[in-house]
């Protein structure tokens, strides 16, 4: 398997997973929506093909996520084009929480993209940053800021 350097990368999204994301924040709302990002690695980056809304098991899923672990088994079991995850903050802005940073080992090597969407200040459409998930040399996993592409 070919190694892909990800310094210099973009991520696209397809335009239907971007309404995708939008359709999931706003359902949802006030709670976090969560699900899976299927895809292929691209020249020049990943492209984001499919959005598979995964239900919410959390706890308090105001401010937490935790994908349906029924729902997330059988989506590692086809690991062919599974690139990352998504989730959103319907009352924050679209970073990384303490939680978010503290879940990253959870998913292993299986990932290597993660975005997070919220609504912009006006409420009527959304904001969404992309992230590389990267592991250093210590085994700890980090996100990196990455350039989002509409495809």
């Amino acid at each position: 398997m070919t190694e892909l350097h990800v310094h210099d990368e973009e991520i696209w999204l397809d335009a239907a997973c971007a309404h995708g994301l939008a359709e999931q924040l706003f359902l949802h709302r006030p709670y976090e929506a969560c699900g899976v990002l299927r895809g292929n690695a691209a020249a020049g980056g990943m492209r984001i093909e499919t959005l598979i809304p995964i239900r919410n098991v959390a706890p308090d899923p105001l401010h937490r996520f935790v994908l349906d672990p029924q729902a997330w088994v059988q989506q590692c079991l086809n690991p062919l084009g599974l690139l990352g995850i998504f989730h959103t903050h319907p009352h924050t802005v679209p970073a990384p929480s303490e939680e978010d940073l503290r879940q990253l080992p959870l998913f292993g090597d299986l990932l290597r993209i993660y975005l997070i969407s919220s609504p912009d200040q006006s409420g009527s459409s959304i904001l969404t940053q992309a992230y590389f998930i990267e592991r250093s040399a210590a085994g700890d996993f980090h996100l990196r800021p990455a350039r989002l592409r509409m495809a």
